[in-house]
């Protein structure tokens, strides 16, 4: 499933989160958020289970083509992750300029000007 409310930010991978490798271990993978809007945007990325998953930088400021790259952690509880179970949701607001990033999420109203979510797998290799 994804959702794309005029998402106007370029994530790699395009798809879905893959975490690659054995699961009774800590999984990392990376996720690149590119702003190809035409102004600068606040992002935040969430998750389904903060007790399983954790993301560094949560939220951030991108000016016009800049990237960044947020690793997403992957926590093992004991059971076999389930595929398509979780996924990752990234939002954007436009940001205004000097603002940070929980500033501009603050005096944001109304619902994110573009959403994506990718659906989490798991693969043991």
């Amino acid at each position: 499933m994804s959702i794309d409310r005029a998402f106007q930010l370029s994530v790699e991978p395009k798809n879905r989160i893959l975490f690659n490798g054995d699961w009774t271990k800590d999984l990392t993978t990376t996720l690149k958020i590119t702003n190809k809007s035409d102004s600068r945007q606040a992002y935040k990325v969430k998750c389904t289970r903060n007790d399983l998953f954790r993301i560094r930088p949560p939220s951030g400021i991108l000016d016009f083509n800049a990237s960044i790259e947020v690793q997403i952690s992957f926590k093992p509880t004991g059971n076999e992750p389930e595929s398509d179970k979780h996924h990752v949701g990234i939002y954007h607001i436009p940001a205004p300029e000097g603002a940070t990033a929980s500033g501009a999420w603050a005096e944001h109203y109304g619902p994110p000007q573009g959403e994506k979510r990718l659906k989490i797998c798991f693969e043991n290799n």
